[in-house]
């Protein structure tokens, strides 16, 4: 059954129907007992917006009705601000009250418009009402000026004329307000249009009402008549809004800058002022309404600049400072550091900066979530800042990663003692509720002059020294040297020239066969990336790999990796070799980005056969965020892919996490088959039975002897890869040795063939 959707906000909508039928029986009710047009046509609105608020179910379209019924409701019992005029020519005392009252409904009103033009235009509220303000505090004093012409006074006017001004120019106020969205076609095809033509009759009313009563004449039909349609208009509108569905209007961005908007602003600033100037000018008495009006100005402007200064302030606050714990972020580092160094080139002074990486959060975040995170991270910029001077900068730069600036320093030596200091503090316990954990961290120095002498410079430094810690096991400072520069240098040379490698092509895989432990022949390899340097030859995985893993290299390496494996694989499928298999080695970053999209496009491209590819990961990298490694891997499962862990041993990957992984392979790490002691044959036989437990195939790496060949065959492993049973080669000498193969099974068979036909001739000669 399709219900309508105007049901649901009756639900929603439940305690705004309340509020506004209330207020729908207090306009009913002052109509009643004290009629008029304006209060009729008034209670009519409101009973309006009652039906409108019963069948709208937009929460943000039901608070704007809700604020507009007060306001409509306030003008309909003020009778719309119309007030008598008695026989001296002023406002009578018993009716005063009207005009204050209707004054009181405009910011109710403005507020409510404001909601409604949020649904065409971004507007900033504070912008909208400064300038609602001023353009109207202007309308007010000009048509004030007008007025006291056409009455012949000056000074103090009578109230009755100024109050009948203000209501004015809080139409025209508005006015304002409702033109915002009015470049918009959408919104002048809704109800924004008939609140503007229904402001449009409030100012005139009102204004036809201010004339009549400074000419001492109480306001009759002419005024109340457009006031009354308004009014009516109003609040029917509003239900034909909530009644009709309207297509949703995605809402238009303003300019950074309007001129349109600053002129307005500039020549309502200067009105009056500009009266009063004239006035003193022409000798003419100073008007009272002129002067308080040029005073509210004042006011709006002194109030609009007080919140201007305080949002710049905050915005200010916000781009140079982390939001989390409150400390200056790499931006605010950065420039202060910039300073600092600027003053120590004057003063001959050293500087010292330390970079501050946590060695264990990534586990309190994996073990208590990311809110125990987040307090562990509060709780190490607060030890820090306790540790560091007054002088100092503690800044977040990203992360888990910190820097402490460390300024106006007597000697270098003291940069060491300040991040003894701070390893002390954050060695301390640290409370996360239900648990308390040590804060280990790694700190990298660097000083002024001596290892560096930019920002960036001293920043890269004390950064390659926090890595040297980290190598090192944590928990210790390490100071930048020569040692650490070259090493530093030759990284980023390195890193540069491989990310021109992967673009020209420099780059290789070789294939290292993986045979059946049962006869020997290969039914698969594993690819090892390999590059060969213009000048230098061949380089180590061991020398590249790691530079990249410390980059955003290595995603761009394992995407070359997978396209070359896969283009590897169609070859060789083309080639008659496509019951073959080759694995690919990823990297535990690729598991965390788009490992999925990158081979499923290679897959596409090549027209590689998805189940002959098999997706390699270390059993650290399978434990280090099990759920996501394990989506992924269900995910390339259903691609056809499969899944081997490597070095499967040497971690901490537990019965539990293998029925979780959905993996079919488990490769033995090589330095069990190797060792061949008797413990570690014991290993390697039990890791055996298991994988066959699970229905897994193990496959042994590292051979490189017949006796740890034979041994394996023993125990029942599945497969095996090593020297001994071939070294990793090039594509082409790969394919020849399958070739050499399928030659060899030729052979054999054909021998085999001729042996079993041999020992039959005689009965055929017979």
């Amino acid at each position: 059954m399709v219900s309508h959707p105007h049901r649901f906000g009756r639900v929603l909508g439940r305690t705004e129907l309340a509020i506004v039928a209330a207020l729908a029986v207090v306009a009913l009710g002052m109509a009643w007992m004290s009629p008029s047009i304006v209060r009729v046509a008034g209670a009519v609105g409101v009973a309006a917006m009652a039906a409108a608020v019963a069948l709208d179910r937009d929460a943000t379209a039901l608070r704007g009705r809700v604020v507009a019924a007060f306001g409509l409701t306030a003008l309909t019992v003020a009778d719309a601000g119309l007030a008598r005029v008695d026989e001296l020519g002023d406002v009578a005392l018993d009716s005063l009250w009207r005009p204050l009252a209707a004054v009181v409904a405009y910011p109710v009103l403005s507020r409510a418009m404001i909601i409604m033009v949020g649904r065409y235009r971004l507007v900033r509220a504070s912008d909208v009402i400064v300038e609602a303000a001023l353009v109207g505090s202007a309308a007010a004093i000009a048509l004030q000026v007008v007025v006291n012409r056409m009455s012949e006074t000056s000074g103090w006017e009578p109230a009755g004329a100024a109050i009948a001004s203000l209501v004015v120019g809080l139409d025209v106020a508005l006015a304002v307000v409702i033109a915002r969205p009015l470049t918009s076609a959408a919104a002048r095809r809704g109800p924004v249009i008939v609140v503007a033509v229904s402001v449009a009759g409030l100012l005139i009313g009102h204004l036809v009402a201010a004339i009549q009563i400074a000419n001492g004449v109480t306001p009759g039909v002419a005024a109340m008549a457009p006031i009354a349609l308004s009014l009516l208009a109003i609040g029917l509108g509003t239900l034909y809004d909530a009644a009709v569905d309207h297509p949703t209007v995605i809402p238009v961005e303003p300019p950074l800058f309007s001129a349109s908007h600053a002129g307005i602003v500039v020549v309502a600033v200067i009105a009056a002022p500009a009266v009063l100037a004239a006035q003193v000018v022409w000798d003419v008495s100073v008007s009272g309404a002129v002067a308080v009006g040029a005073g509210v100005i004042g006011t709006v402007l002194a109030v609009h600049v007080v919140s201007l200064l305080h949002e710049r302030a905050s915005s200010e606050h916000q781009a140079t400072h982390d939001v989390l714990t409150g400390l200056p972020n790499r931006l605010l580092f950065t420039d202060r550091l910039e300073r600092a160094l600027a003053h120590a080139v004057r003063n001959d002074v050293p500087v010292g900066v330390l970079y501050i990486d946590l060695d264990r959060f990534k586990d309190v975040n994996d073990t208590f979530g990311h809110e125990a995170g987040d307090q562990l991270l509060r709780e190490t910029a607060r030890r820090l800042a306790e540790c560091a001077r007054h002088e100092d900068t503690v800044a977040r730069l990203a992360g888990d990663e910190f820097a402490v600036l460390l300024p106006h320093l007597r000697s270098a030596d003291d940069v060491s003692l300040v991040a003894g200091r701070i390893l002390d503090a954050l060695r301390e316990p640290i409370d996360l509720g239900r648990f308390a954990v040590h804060n280990l961290a790694s700190v990298g120095a660097a000083v002024f002059p001596h290892d560096g002498s930019e920002p960036g410079d001293l920043l890269s430094a004390a950064d390659a020294a926090m890595y040297r810690a980290k190598e090192r096991g944590g928990a210790v400072v390490e100071m930048f040297s020569a040692t650490l520069h070259e090493q530093a240098a030759t990284r980023l040379e390195l890193e540069t020239a491989l990310h021109r490698a992967i673009a020209q092509d420099e780059l290789v895989l070789y294939y290292q066969p993986i045979v059946e432990a049962s006869d020997g022949r290969t039914s698969g390899a594993e690819s090892l990336v390999r590059w060969i340097h213009p000048e230098k030859g061949m380089i180590p995985p061991n020398d590249f790999i790691p530079v990249a893993e410390q980059s955003d290299l290595i995603i761009e390496l394992g995407n070359w990796v997978i396209r070359a494996a896969c283009e590897q694989l169609a070859e060789l499928a083309r080639l008659g070799f496509g019951d073959r298999f080759v694995t690919i080695n990823v990297s535990p970053r690729h598991f965390r980005e788009d490992l999925v999209t990158s081979i499923t496009r290679a897959l596409r491209d090549t027209g590689a056969d998805p189940a002959r590819l098999v997706v390699e990961l270390t059993e650290n990298a399978a434990v280090e965020d099990v759920e996501l490694v394990a989506e992924r891997l269900r995910e390339l499962r259903q691609l056809g892919i499969k899944a081997a862990i490597d070095d499967f041993g040497t971690g901490y990957c537990g019965l539990q996490y293998l029925g979780e992984l959905p993996v079919s392979t488990l490769k033995l790490d090589r330095s069990f088959v190797q060792a061949m002691t008797p413990s570690a044959a014991a290993i390697v036989a039990a890791t055996i039975a298991m994988a066959k437990t699970l229905g897994m195939t193990l496959v042994a790496e590292g051979v490189e002897t017949e006796d740890q060949r034979k041994f394996l065959v023993s125990q029942g492993c599945d497969r095996m890869q090593g020297y001994h049973l071939g070294r990793p080669m090039p594509a082409a000498d790969f394919v020849e040795r399958l070739q050499a193969e399928d030659r060899e099974d030729a052979d054999a068979r054909m021998r085999q063939a001729m042996a079993d036909v041999v020992p039959a001739l005689p009965s055929l000669v017979d």
